[in-house]
């Protein structure tokens, strides 16, 4: 009995050796990053963000991620700067900007394709070489850019002819007009049917002109993309599989607009859903972000004899887009 007893014992002993061993060779989870993401308005421009979030794509890929509202650009900027934040959602002139003077952003992505704003006039102005104000959201930001561009097309020269008055986000803008505060504003869908809604002559429509670029990057610092590469990786594997959802599910896409724009007009939702056609592989390419380098270049000279390569970093999407993941969701969501 006792040599019965000991061989038991030996086989035990044997059987929870060889699970340890099994144990200490099979590749453990990696835990899941913690990213901050800031993003920085209200605009339609950020639904595919919103809908990854809530369709839990961020932890279908790896990451526990959350959202952080920052408005103005150049305050999310310094939130990624100062390590706050891992990620931004923001428009390419301030990266350009912030890089010139030793920053180290980069632009990961792009989240759109042309120029999408639009300026609407107060009641009883029909041309826009009569408005003397513009409301903007915070100098620096997308919206002060692009209506300066808008303005410049059409003969006006910004600060000279045109004041440009800080409002916030694109209710004010809309009240500061209707309150003749400013006489002009500059929106982006889905506060566009708003501004027709309240009955505000369109006086420039920047979605006809045809202007390649990006009013929103997906932006993070050089040095954290070197540091943690897979982090990155699985955040835009989740970004680029939220496009994909989003255009494929219509219904929780216009729910999740509602939610984080606080409206109850289906009108509105729709018209976010119907504005924005985001780009399925989305390559920070330089003619999205020309119009701030040329811009920026009327300040800073040297910024038109950079390299763009020091701006962006494609190889995320790169690496999704030859690796055949795009064109897998693609064929997954039923898109083209």
């Amino acid at each position: 009995m006792k040599n019965a007893l000991v061989a038991s014992s030996g086989i035990h002993l044997r059987l929870v050796l060889g699970l340890l061993l099994l144990l200490s060779v099979i590749p453990k989870a990696s835990p899941a990053a913690q990213l901050y993401v800031v993003w920085t308005s209200e605009a339609g421009v950020f639904a595919p963000l919103w809908v990854t979030k809530e369709a839990k794509l961020f932890e279908k890929h790896g990451n526990q991620v959350q959202l952080i509202f920052i408005q103005g650009a150049t305050l999310a900027a310094s939130a990624l700067i100062s390590g706050d934040a891992q990620v931004g959602y923001f428009s390419p002139q301030v990266v350009v900007t912030s890089t010139l003077r030793g920053q180290d952003l980069v632009m990961l992505a792009r989240m759109g394709d042309s120029v999408d704003n639009r300026i609407f006039g107060r009641k009883g102005i029909a041309d826009v070489k009569r408005i003397k104000s513009l409301a903007i959201s915070r100098f620096g930001s997308s919206a002060d850019f692009v209506g300066r561009v808008l303005l410049e097309r059409s003969g006006l020269k910004p600060d000279v002819d045109v004041a440009f008055l800080q409002f916030g986000n694109q209710s004010n803008r809309l009240a500061a007009i209707e309150a003749a505060r400013a006489d002009a504003a500059i929106v982006t869908p889905p506060m566009t049917l708003q501004a027709r809604k309240m009955g505000f002559p369109l006086l420039l429509d920047g979605s006809k002109l045809g202007i390649p670029y990006s009013s929103n990057m997906i932006v993070v610092r050089r040095s954290y993309l070197e540091r943690d590469r897979d982090a990155l990786r699985n955040f835009m594997k989740a970004v680029v599989e939220g496009i994909h959802y989003f255009k494929a599910n219509r219904e929780f896409s216009l729910k999740v607009i509602s939610k984080y724009m606080k409206i109850s007009d289906r009108e509105i939702a729709e018209e976010t859903f119907r504005e924005y056609d985001f780009p399925l592989k989305p390559y920070p390419a330089r003619e999205y972000f020309e119009l701030p380098i040329q811009e920026v270049g009327r300040r800073e000279p040297r910024a038109l004899k950079e390299n763009p390569e020091r701006f962006t970093d494609a190889s995320l999407v790169k690496d999704l887009d030859e690796s055949g993941f795009i064109d897998r969701l693609a064929r997954e969501y039923g898109l083209k």
